[in-house]
C-alpha cells in the first residue's frame, strides 16, 4: 500500500484522499493495457463501498490463479531510472530516490498521466499533519508515530538538500509520502527495494494472514498472485507486512481497530480530531 499502498480498508481508520478521477477504472485498465500490464478478466477497479476506489474480485478465483502481470519495464524503481536520474540520487537512500523519480514523473508523466491520476494529489500518513494539527497525537499513545516521523522527515531534509533547486520541500514531501504509502517492498534480483507498480498498487491492505493475493517477482515480470479462493465482489488484497498502527499511521495514514496491543482507539480519536468526516468506528 496501499504498499503501498494507498489503502482503504474496512478494518482501518485513514485520512481520506480525493476520489478517482475515473470512477468506471475501465481508462486506467485500457491505458495499463497499453503499457504491457496484463490484467485477468477477474481483476476490476471499482468503487467500494468500504474502501474507497481499489481492486475487487469480477469473478471466483482459484489458488494460484495470476490476477496482474506487470513487466519490469512498466515499474517505477530505481533500477529504472534515466541515467540523469541516477547520477542525481547515487548518494541517496533508495527511498529517497524513488521519490525524487515520483516527483518528476508527477510533473512530467510522459504518457503515464492515467497512473499518476491515482497518486496522492497531498501528503498522506503523518506527512500531511502540520502544525497546530499534531496537538491532536499528544500523549503517551502517540509516542512511537512521532518518533517515526520525526526521523524520517529529518533523513528526508538530509536527501532533500542533495536534490536540484527545483525541487521544493513540499513536492519532495509529497514524493515521500506517494513512496511511503503506494511502493511494494520487494526483492528485486537479490536485492530488496521500493517498487511503484501500476495496477497492483491498487490492492488494499490486509494483516498477514488475512490478505488474498501475494505479489512475487519472476522471470522479469511482478505478478500479482491469488493465495486463497476468492469470490466475486470480494477486494483484492495483500499484505504490507507485520506493522504497528504507528507505522501505518505514520506511512498510509489509517490504524487498524484489530491491531494487537496497539491502541487503535486513541489513534482514532487524534484523526477524528483532524478530520471530523472520518466515520465512527465499528468493531
Amino acid at each position: 500500500r496501499r504498499h503501498g499502498g494507498p489503502t482503504r480498508e474496512t478494518s482501518a481508520s485513514h485520512m481520506p484522499s480525493p476520489p478517482s478521477p475515473d470512477a468506471s477504472g475501465s481508462a486506467f485498465l485500457d491505458w495499463a493495457s497499453s503499457a504491457g500490464v496484463a490484467t485477468s478478466a477477474a481483476f476490476l477497479v471499482e468503487p467500494t463501498a468500504t474502501e474507497g476506489f481499489g481492486a475487487v474480485a469480477g469473478e471466483r478465483v482459484s489458488v494460484g490463479d495470476i490476477l496482474v502481470t506487470v513487466p519490469r519495464a512498466s515499474a517505477l524503481a530505481v533500477f529504472s531510472l534515466e541515467e540523469e536520474m541516477r547520477q542525481t540520487t547515487t548518494s541517496l537512500a533508495q527511498s529517497h530516490a524513488l521519490a525524487y523519480a515520483a516527483c518528476r514523473v508527477a510533473a512530467a508523466p510522459r504518457g503515464r498521466e492515467p497512473w499518476v491520476a491515482l497518486w496522492p494529489a497531498t501528503p498522506e500518513g503523518t506527512w500531511g499533519v502540520e502544525g497546530d494539527s499534531w496537538r491532536a497525537f499528544d500523549g503517551d499513545a502517540f509516542r512511537e508515530l512521532r518518533r517515526l516521523h520525526e526521523e524520517g522527515e529529518a533523513a528526508a531534509r538530509a536527501a532533500h538538500e542533495k536534490l536540484p533547486p527545483d525541487i521544493s520541500w513540499e513536492r519532495f514531501k509529497l514524493g515521500v509520502s506517494i513512496v511511503t504509502s503506494r511502493a511494494a517492498d520487494l526483492v528485486v534480483s537479490g536485492e530488496r527495494q521500493p517498487v511503484l507498480l501500476p495496477v497492483i498498487d491498487l490492492c488494499n491492505h490486509r494483516r498477514g494472514g488475512e490478505h488474498n493475493c501475494a505479489i512475487v517477482f519472476e522471470d522479469d515480470h511482478f505478478v500479482l498472485r491469488c493465495e486463497r479462493p476468492i469470490q466475486a465482489g470480494e477486494p483484492l488484497t495483500i499484505s504490507y507486512g507485520s506493522k504497528e498502527n504507528a507505522e501505518l499511521l505514520y506511512g498510509y495514514g489509517f490504524a487498524l481497530r484489530s491491531n494487537p496491543s496497539d491502541a487503535a482507539p486513541a489513534y482514532r480519536a487524534g484523526l477524528r480530531r483532524i478530520h471530523p468526516s472520518t466515520p465512527p468506528c465499528t468493531n
